[in-house]
């Protein structure tokens, strides 16, 4: 038998960075056959850079989750697969007011129904091995909701539902699903990889001042505070060798802490707590902006009689 048939073959969505690009080295170094895959191969550099600081090696290949016909390319050329990580995902800020129809049904189309239309065909091949574990990247966000993030914690809600219902259904033939549900990490998804909808500075908009708050408190509090992502991509390696895994994790303390008030009643005592915090942010930075406005027009007064006296 040869050595690629011995290694247990994962295909990795989402692989250009963050958790998909951790994973994909991770599981190289744990002697997983990789595939690690991404919709823009012109952001595999940073991956093959990874790749090699480690001295392991993994295939690159596109996929755009979106795409039927990739979908059917890379299962044909690399299936059947042993283990399955739907990590492909976006996010895309700003109240549900404001983000566009086109905006939210990107965020589905990339977050759930890609995962869905993979795990659809990639599971049919695990069912006739009797054998096979499909790790779905849901998010704390899919829990609890997070504000100015209704669309992506929407559609992380969809894949924790998709990945407990799949569960049930591929029990029979020993075919295990899990959801991962990271909090906050510090990765490109929300530094330089975050979209804002399109409507996000829209000045005519009533969440408007509540939209310049929300940017102050991720760029205050929530990014200094947010975990290493190699947290998750250790994590997740964990799982794809255990032999009994979980049916869902959550990793990073604030999702332990939500999760677990959550859990205890209290969901209501944190979506207060954030609340306040939002409404003193947006307080202090729309008095930041009156005060930039009131030196503008101070200092345009003080040219004006300056204009006039000579």
């Amino acid at each position: 038998m040869s050595e690629k048939r011995i290694k247990k073959r994962v295909l990795i969505t989402g692989c250009s960075s963050g958790f998909g690009l951790l994973t994909a080295v991770e599981a190289a170094k744990a002697g997983f056959d990789c595939i690690a895959t991404m919709r823009n191969m012109e952001k595999t550099g940073s991956l093959n850079a990874a790749l090699h600081q480690a001295n392991v090696n993994a295939t690159i290949d596109k996929l755009d989750v979106t795409e039927p016909g990739e979908i059917e390319a890379v299962v044909a050329k690399y299936g059947p697969f042993d283990i399955l990580i739907n990590n492909s995902g976006i996010l895309t800020m700003g109240s549900f007011l404001d983000i566009t129809e086109a905006e939210m049904r990107e965020v589905f189309e990339i977050n759930y129904f890609g995962a869905v239309a993979l795990t659809r065909a990639v599971a049919p091949a695990m069912i006739a091995q009797r054998s096979g574990l499909i790790i779905n990247i849901a998010s704390l966000a899919g829990v609890v909701g997070h504000l100015f993030n209704a669309a992506y914690s929407a559609s992380k809600h969809a894949l924790i539902g998709f990945s407990q219902s799949t569960r049930m259904e591929l029990n029979p033939f020993n075919v295990k699903v899990v959801s991962v549900e990271p909090g906050y990490h510090k990765t490109e998804m929300i530094r330089r990889n975050a979209n804002v909808s399109e409507n996000f500075y829209d000045r005519q908009s009533p969440m408007f001042e509540q939209n310049r708050g929300f940017l102050r408190l991720m760029f205050d509090e929530v990014i200094p505070r947010a975990g290493e992502p190699s947290a998750v991509a250790e994590r997740v390696v964990e799982i794809m060798q255990a032999k009994h895994p979980r049916q869902h994790y959550t990793i990073g303390k604030d999702a332990m802490w939500a999760t677990i008030a959550t859990r205890l009643g209290l969901g209501g005592l944190l979506e207060k707590k954030v609340c306040q915090k939002l409404a003193t942010t947006a307080r202090r930075e729309n008095r930041k902006d009156q005060n930039k406005k009131d030196k503008r027009k101070n200092r345009f007064a003080s040219e004006q009689r300056t204009a006039d006296s000579e």
